[in-house]
């Protein structure tokens, strides 16, 4: 055998080694739901504050989810879910097929002069096929995900501080 035969054998031969040993297609690539503060305190919505979700699909599951609001508790120095703002069922986003956006907006009394109120959102996703839970996923708001060609995605911030 040649050497260029032998070179190109053991090339080949390397290239299957790793073809095997590489993860498939669909452990390289698993999209991740996300959310992000889509509205903060507009002018026209005092108070307000709206979370974006986006949910991938995964395997023709129905995709649910359910956004709860934290607000940060500055004596405790810690996120804290509250309980009296929202909603704390789930709510069907889709019977699966594609990456499905969703949201929620929550309206807040403005706090007190001098006062601030910092809120972020917590979304719990599920993948469901009937009643059974497939996967699931919580994520919190995040920012980066603005996009100048959806109008429900002009703002796109980890949390949203009301001032007054």
């Amino acid at each position: 055998m040649t050497r260029v035969r032998r070179a190109l054998l053991s090339c080949v031969l390397a290239a299957a080694i790793l073809a095997a040993a590489a993860p498939g297609a669909s452990a390289q690539f698993r999209p991740r739901p996300w959310a992000t503060v889509n509205a903060c305190d507009p002018p026209d919505a005092p108070g307000s504050v709206g979370i974006r979700v986006s949910v991938p699909n995964r395997r023709d599951a129905a995709q649910w989810i359910r956004i709860r609001i934290q607000f940060f508790d500055t004596q405790r120095q810690a996120w804290r879910v509250a309980r009296s703002v929202g909603r704390s069922r789930f709510t069907k986003l889709s019977d699966g097929g594609g990456r499905v956006l969703g949201g929620m907006t929550f309206t807040f009394t403005p706090p007190e002069a001098g006062s601030r109120l910092k809120v972020r959102g917590l979304v719990d996703v599920e993948w469901r096929r009937g009643r059974r839970v497939l996967s699931d996923a919580q994520v919190t708001t995040r920012g980066g995900h603005a996009d100048a060609a959806d109008p429900l995605l002009q703002v796109s911030a980890p949390f949203c501080e009301i001032r007054r």
